[in-house]
């Protein structure tokens, strides 16, 4: 496998997990109080991560706990941008207590998902990124709207691939509401992953291939088998070298 492909998680969720998953991940996107989290949380993750030398980043979304984020919210875009800039701000502020940088930004569920497809939405939190909070990564997957959106307005962008998640496209996700949309086989994770890092295909649903490009891969902190996941594949991957900036 390739050595310049990091893992990353979803951490400060509420999981039970997040100590046994940390040392296995080069980042970890903190929940910031939109979906989950709050300050305590923040504060403990980014200590967590800090001790496992781990790049920190901000986890924001929709200011919707009752859903988790995951569903979309009909919010004005100034209403949602001063939500984005406390989440994010929180976050790091916290790690500067801690003398920690912030890494990188990774949007949540439903705002995560819909910046993948709507061009105007992108490029509209690429400006808003841009302008609060330049220089810090976007993760984006390849070929997305919100890459293209990070390319256009100059933002860095590490392209992300999904462990534990089925594929439409290079760019888009099966839904959560089909019964396949999460990966549980973990040979079935290994291969996905593998395909994606040493081959640039991801194997979709249907069983095509599309063209990818992965700099970090996620598995998501309330998967069933997150930690499974997370050993099996942070000796594969250079988790500790990759993405400090």
């Amino acid at each position: 496998m390739r050595k310049n492909v990091d893992l990353n998680c979803d951490l400060g969720e509420g999981m039970a997990n997040d100590n046994a998953i940390m040392p296995f991940l080069g980042s970890c996107n903190i929940a910031a109080g939109g979906h989950a989290g709050n300050e305590k949380t923040i504060l403990e993750t980014i200590k967590l991560a800090k001790r496992h030398q781990v790049n920190i980043g901000a986890h924001p979304s929709y200011p919707d706990q009752k859903n988790f984020g995951r569903k979309p919210m009909d919010i004005s875009f100034s209403k949602l941008e001063e939500s984005l800039f406390q989440q994010i701000h929180l976050v790091q502020k916290l790690a500067f207590t801690e003398n920690k940088t912030l890494n990188h930004i990774k949007f949540h569920g439903a705002l995560y998902l819909k910046s993948l497809t709507s061009l105007n939405l992108a490029e509209r939190l690429a400006i808003f990124l841009s302008k609060n909070f330049n220089g810090i990564y976007i993760y984006a997957p390849y070929g997305s709207c919100m890459a293209e959106a990070a390319r256009k307005y100059e933002i860095p962008l590490k392209n992300e691939g999904f462990a534990d998640r089925a594929y439409l496209t290079s760019s888009t996700l099966v839904s959560r509401k089909k019964s396949y949309a999460l990966l549980t086989n973990l040979n079935e994770v290994k291969h996905q992953v593998l395909s994606m890092v040493n081959q640039g295909k991801v194997p979709t649903y249907d069983n095509h291939k599309h063209d990818i490009v992965v700099d970090t891969i996620c598995v998501h902190g309330d998967h069933p088998k997150a930690l499974e996941i997370a050993q099996l594949l942070g000796p594969l991957l250079a988790t500790k070298s990759t993405l400090n900036h």
